[in-house]
């Protein structure tokens, strides 16, 4: 199966994780990447020196008012695609979708689209209504997949969904456990330091300023408790990373709370803190809290949408907005080094036995052979 995958990710993190754990562990499930991104950035990169075919350049919807680029871009991604003998299109985020139909008049393959967000049913019959609809789509939770139901009611039937979770290949993550030590002295913590930490897109949604408050309040109860936040800034969220700097600021802690901004990769941080702290009202997934449980850390959070289904009895949930329980479950794991080991440790297990990238892409390429299969019967039909 050769399959073409449409991102509008250009750089290693973010949708692009699962999608180079797919590219490679596909191979032996006869899945043949092809990549369209939209720039020659780190994935064009990546893609190059891993023997992916791939190409670069806009991938706009169509605009009315300046249709050109609308029909120029998916004609020459459709014969990036027909040179590479594409069989399939994956969009790797939803918002490739309304592309990828384009593409479509002039290379004439089934369309799977991955859900990324929570939907809005506007969106949902803009994009998936009539025959706009995909040959599959794809969930990262079944918390996501439920939430959307009133978005996708009566456009997606439900036998072309699929929940396939994102993850962690344990061969390629959680083993820098050396980089702990090393961290941690650049950050100026020592051993016997408490380090709650959080690692996410800044954003109002993800609720920094609870995680900040929550870090003051337990640094005044334990003065070994010292928290870092880190996380990329898009550029429309600028304003708010500021806001949140300023909020840490006035906690007056010093060097003891620190803002990192984008940490790259990710792994070092996250053996090098004692307890994650997830601050998030709402995730389709939670990949920043699979990292944590991979490296062995204990999980604090808010149900966050699909979080709580990621998590699972691995550590401790509280309902949206309880910042008071929040503060309370974490200050409990701040006492009891014991049982942040315990839970670090089931955490681990949890996302090898149920966030393997090995077993999602072979539940992928069983849906890309039902998709082909039907394709070929109506096609013959």
């Amino acid at each position: 199966m050769r399959v073409l995958y449409l991102t509008i990710n250009r750089k290693l993190f973010g949708t692009t994780r699962i999608l180079r754990d797919w590219l490679t562990l596909g191979r032996a499930c006869g899945i043949e990447g092809r990549v369209a991104t939209v720039a020659d950035d780190d994935l064009a990169t990546w893609c190059r020196e891993n023997n992916v075919p791939v190409r670069y350049g806009p991938l706009p919807w169509l605009d009315k008012r300046n249709p050109v680029p609308g029909f120029w871009h998916p004609w020459r991604v459709a014969a990036f695609a027909k040179k590479h003998g594409v069989d399939l299109i994956h969009c790797n985020e939803h918002n490739c979708h309304p592309f990828a139909l384009r593409v479509q008049k002039h290379h004439n393959v089934p369309i799977v689209c991955h859900v990324r967000y929570k939907l809005e049913r506007g969106f949902s019959d803009w994009a998936f209504g009539g025959a706009k609809r995909p040959a599959a789509v794809l969930w990262t939770s079944k918390q996501q997949k439920d939430d959307c139901e009133e978005a996708t009611r009566g456009l997606l039937p439900e036998n072309i969904q699929h929940v396939i979770s994102l993850g962690l290949d344990p061969a390629k993550f959680g083993t820098m456990t050396a980089q702990r030590k090393p961290t941690r002295e650049k950050w100026g913590f020592s051993d016997d330091d408490i380090v709650i930490g959080y690692a996410t897109v800044p954003q109002p949604r993800k609720r920094l300023f609870d995680f900040v408050d929550l870090v003051a309040e337990l640094a005044k109860r334990e003065p070994r408790v010292c928290g870092v936040l880190a996380g990329h800034v898009y550029p429309d969220q600028e304003g708010y990373r500021d806001e949140v700097i300023a909020r840490i600021a006035s906690k007056n802690m010093g060097e003891r709370f620190q803002w990192l901004g984008r940490v790259d990769p990710i792994e070092p941080f996250d053996h090098a803190i004692d307890l994650c702290v997830h601050t998030s009202e709402y995730e389709t997934f939670g990949m920043s809290v699979c990292e944590a449980m991979m490296c062995g850390k204990p999980v604090v959070a808010y149900r966050g949408g699909s979080v709580h289904e990621v998590l699972g009895d691995a550590g401790v949930i509280v309902e949206n907005g309880d910042l008071a329980g929040l503060i309370e479950a974490a200050a409990s794991l701040v006492r009891d080094p014991a049982r942040r080991a315990d839970l670090g440790a089931r955490g681990q297990r949890r996302v090898i036995e149920n966030f393997s990238p090995a077993q999602a892409v072979k539940k992928l390429a069983g849906v890309y052979e039902e998709v082909l299969k039907k394709s070929a019967a109506d096609k013959h039909g």
